[in-house]
């Protein structure tokens, strides 16, 4: 594969979020599309389904309870069998995306390697729409369905994942009476965590790690949670959270839950590129 220095400055751009630097777990899963986007409904159900095998309330899983559990798609696909028996069988993308999912997300370093399914399913809320993309991560870490109230209709926004389909969640369904709130409470670790997800472990310190720490927006939400009556720092209501103008600010504008798309990216470089009849240094990758 060819790339041009441009294609590899808007790849860059895309890429980084809030920060200088790009979150090798997002690149990879990024360039690992075409895969089925989930409903709210189906990470939700993800979330319950890790929670209730986790009995300790860990928030980690072995490889062993992952598989067990499993995703919001199956790893087995309809594949068409070669009728001649010595031709090699259809590769079934689908369980290696399973299979690499885990490998990406889970801690390498602990014995057996341990996921946190929480962080993980956090990065799969990501959504075309940035603003849906908070909300979905929002439902995520309070273990509940927090609607998004769009008084005004939003713009289109076109989804060219030729192979992955967002399921229309405008109709309510039966499972939805079980998530969806408008008592529920966040705390303001969870809030933190909402916005901060991609932030450096132990295990990615570097030179620049120190930028990547969350913090830019804490001092912010402890005065928000003080103005709110809760001078104790205890969880709020939702409800009363997403009302503060600062918060809907914050919402309104944070890209850490675009789900970019690589193909877009190099078509419009293409396009661009023949347009205008530029010539660059190309890049092989």
């Amino acid at each position: 594969m060819r790339l041009t220095v441009s294609d590899l400055q808007n790849l860059a751009t895309t890429l980084m979020v809030n920060s200088e630097l790009i979150d090798w777990r997002r690149f990879l899963l990024t360039a690992a599309q075409p895969w089925p986007v989930p409903s709210v409904i189906q990470l939700l159900n993800t979330l319950h389904s890790f929670k209730a095998v986790d009995e300790a309330g860990s928030g980690f899983v072995t490889q062993e309870y992952y598989n067990q559990v499993g995703l919001w798609f199956k790893g087995s696909e309809d594949l068409k069998m070669p009728e001649n028996p010595t031709e090699p069988l259809p590769f079934n993308r689908q369980e290696h995306l399973i299979m690499f999912f885990f490998i990406l997300f889970a801690d390498a370093r602990k014995d057996p390697s341990q996921l946190d399914y929480t962080k993980m399913l956090l990065y799969f809320a990501s959504h075309p729409d940035a603003v849906e993309g908070v909300y979905r991560a929002l439902s995520i870490a309070t273990g509940t369905y927090i609607r998004r109230r769009k008084e005004v209709s939003p713009p289109h926004v076109s989804l060219s994942h030729n192979d992955m389909l967002i399921k229309e969640e405008s109709l309510v369904e039966k499972e939805e009476i079980l998530y969806c709130t408008d008592g529920g409470r966040i705390s303001m670790a969870t809030l933190q965590r909402v916005f901060h997800h991609e932030g450096s472990k132990a295990g990615d310190n570097h030179r620049f790690s120190s930028q990547q720490k969350a913090g830019s927006n804490n001092k912010h939400f402890r005065k928000i949670y003080e103005e709110l009556g809760s001078e104790d720092l205890k969880p709020i209501p939702v409800t009363i959270l997403l009302k503060h103008p600062f918060i809907q600010d914050l919402i309104n504008n944070y890209q850490g839950y675009k789900l970019p798309d690589i193909k877009v990216i190099l078509q419009r470089d293409e396009q661009t590129q023949s347009t205008d009849g530029e010539i660059y240094k190309d890049v092989k990758i």
